[in-house]
């Protein structure tokens, strides 16, 4: 058996994992930078090892692996511990790179991985076409303004097709979004051009400050409200939620055509719940709400939550899930029914 060491535990761990030819590896430990000394975890549901570098060399191993965006830090690290450079093993998931060390990869595997990347990256050139068209029918849109939907954080494609056309179709007159980004392009765009009222909170003031300076002339009308993040416990679900500093003001009195949630950041068991408390006062009669992210199971449990909320006030919806990698949610008032069948 090839012993291994895992340095990090995120996002690319848990990629790199499915690719692993787990019969031929065993796993000595985990590595993390941050650890100030040896203490177990859970992960992927079993309670496992982990260790900061300074214990690596107590360790038998064979090979470290560095599965994490940060691998030229880690290099500098094992570096510093003097680690045989060719004990070092990339975590790029590239084709090269698991060729080069087939020892440890189940190449079958490796192969359905990159098929599946090569369908996703078709499947996004498909989403681009369609909000190219459906762009060119929004003349409010600058033909200059660059909107992308495939960056890390950004909305989809298909998220910013399915805006346009809720704006197109309904032309509300009171607009709420959570999240500021590529979205709020769009609707900046479209408030320019029809005078609606749109208010937009956002977590991050660096983010909006460094938005404001690139799209200056867009954020002259919206009234952007920073508030920053923090922790509440959510009794129902047992898990700490974030969730936006007090949104009241905010909200205020007003009642909305039209509310976008991409914000603030996910969490587990349940997410993004900020709106429901003023759910469905703060609705219009004709309404229509998009819930992006919900692949995830927090917004999926967002969703239930609100749909909840809906059917005790007696108020009937439909309901349409939208994206093949990227999917997000739109619920709206039965008058809309032309939204759930865009595409």
């Amino acid at each position: 058996m090839i012993r291994l060491l895992i340095y990090g535990k995120g996002d690319i761990y848990h990629t790199i994992k499915k690719l692993i030819d787990w019969e031929r590896v065993s796993r000595v430990a985990f590595v993390d930078s941050y650890a100030s000394e040896n203490r177990t975890e859970s992960i992927d549901g079993e309670e496992v090892e982990v260790i900061p570098p300074s214990q690596i060399m107590y360790r038998e191993y064979d090979y470290i692996l560095c599965a994490s965006i940060y691998e030229d830090e880690m290099r500098r690290t094992l570096k510093k511990l003097q680690i045989p450079e060719e004990k070092i093993i990339s975590g790029k998931l590239e084709w090269e790179n698991m060729l080069e060390h087939s020892f440890l990869f189940n190449l079958s595997h490796v192969s359905i991985y990159q098929n599946g990347n090569i369908e996703k990256a078709v499947n996004t050139v498909r989403e681009r076409n369609r909000f190219c068209d459906i762009r060119r029918g929004a003349a409010w849109i600058d033909e200059k303004l660059s909107v992308t939907g495939d960056g890390a954080w950004a909305v989809s494609y298909d998220y910013l097709s399915v805006l346009c056309r809720v704006l197109q179709i309904m032309t509300p007159e009171h607009i709420l979004e959570m999240g500021l980004g590529q979205s709020s392009k769009v609707i900046m765009s479209y408030q320019r051009h029809s005078g609606c009222s749109y208010k937009v909170i956002e977590q991050d003031v660096e983010w909006y400050n460094l938005f404001k300076k690139e799209n200056k002339s867009l954020c002259d009308q919206a009234q952007v409200f920073v508030k920053p993040v923090k922790q509440v416990y959510h009794e129902t679900y047992g898990v700490n939620v974030t969730v936006y500093g007090d949104i009241s003001d905010v909200i205020a009195d007003e009642a909305y055509d039209v509310i976008f949630i991409d914000g603030p950041w996910g969490s587990d068991g349940i997410s993004r719940v900020d709106i429901l408390p003023y759910i469905p006062r703060h609705l219009k009669k004709s309404w229509c709400i998009i819930v992006d992210d919900y692949g995830r199971d927090g917004e999926k449990n967002m969703i239930y939550e609100l749909e909840h909320i809906l059917k005790n006030s007696g108020i009937h919806y439909l309901r349409k899930v939208y994206g093949k990698y990227h999917q997000f949610c739109l619920l709206t008032s039965e008058d809309n029914r032309f939204l759930c069948s865009l595409f």
